[in-house]
């Protein structure tokens, strides 16, 4: 845990990615959490890479592709990112 982490749970870092999966009701609300999401990323200047499967599963991937690591905007991203998820 780091100065970042504050209020975020299950975010994991592993081979300088911040990864975490999350399970929505079903697909449809995945693309739909994803809109919302792009418009953040795209804000922010900062896109995570994911995967979506099981229909109703999706895992996100960030990292800060300039650094080749972890840094303070893949915490902020993930922050934006649960908020939007846990709508």
């Amino acid at each position: 845990m780091n100065k970042y982490t504050n209020g975020m749970s299950a975010w994991k870092e592993d081979k300088n990615h911040l990864i975490k999966e999350f399970k929505l009701n079903s697909f449809k609300q995945i693309t739909e959490k994803l809109i919302e999401i792009a418009k953040i990323a795209d804000k922010m200047d900062h896109h995570p890479d994911f995967e979506v499967f099981n229909y109703n599963k999706i895992k996100f991937k960030i990292q800060t592709h300039t650094h080749k690591t972890v840094t303070e905007l893949d915490y902020k991203l993930a922050a934006e990112i649960d908020k939007i998820l846990s709508l």
